[in-house]
């Protein structure tokens, strides 16, 4: 899933790492959050979440693989849609995120080759030369358990522009947990809803 931004004003540098992928958003009472992390090796960023959710594993699993609606778990999404289908289950998708700071908003772009696996496993790798990210990489396991559907969510992120010392690794850091537990929350809202397609239009 390349700016070039490293002259730009700081306030849109800023503005570009809330980008990636605000504060934490308080969960329903529903979903138990087991893990929740960031950290920074270098440019590269990695955030992991392991949650329980009151949805059925089919019903999250559909929701987190609809790649045309992808808007409906994560509201930053303003366009998702799936480029080419290589095969059932290998997919090439983009993905346009809106993200706005104070008064400023920006768009960032991202192409990523998707997987699912035979293990109910998704992987997503971005493409640099289609992407304002240098190197991504994300891993989505969905599982049922007795309480409820286990969530387990890992990714690695090196953005393709100027990051401002001090204050920019931790709003990335902050950012990435946060959206992961912002996903994870709308599934429990957006289950529910009976007739939604799946993968047969494009999200805008």
């Amino acid at each position: 899933m390349a700016i070039s931004s490293r002259g730009c004003s700081s306030k849109f540098a800023v503005l570009a790492v809330a980008g990636l992928v605000g504060l934490y958003a308080p969960l329903v009472q529903a979903v138990k959050v087991h893990a929740a992390s960031a950290s920074q090796q270098g440019a590269t960023y990695r955030v992991q979440v392991d949650a329980l959710v009151s949805v059925p594993a089919s019903r999250a699993r559909r929701l987190l693989t609809d790649y045309n609606h992808l808007g409906r778990i994560n509201p930053d999404i303003k366009r998702s849609e799936i480029l080419l289908t290589r095969a059932p289950g290998d997919y090439q998708v983009r993905t346009v995120t809106e993200v706005c700071v104070w008064f400023y908003c920006k768009r960032l772009h991202q192409v990523q080759d998707v997987v699912e696996a035979q293990d109910g496993s998704v992987t997503a790798t971005v493409l640099p030369e289609q992407s304002d990210f240098r190197y991504g990489f994300a891993r989505l396991h969905v599982w049922q358990e007795p309480d409820g559907t286990r969530v387990l969510i890992r990714g690695e992120l090196e953005p393709d522009f100027w990051i401002p010392p001090v204050i920019g690794p931790w709003l990335v850091k902050r950012k990435l947990i946060s959206e992961a537990l912002e996903t994870v929350r709308n599934l429990e809202r957006v289950a529910p809803l009976e007739g939604l397609p799946h993968n047969d239009a494009v999200s805008h």
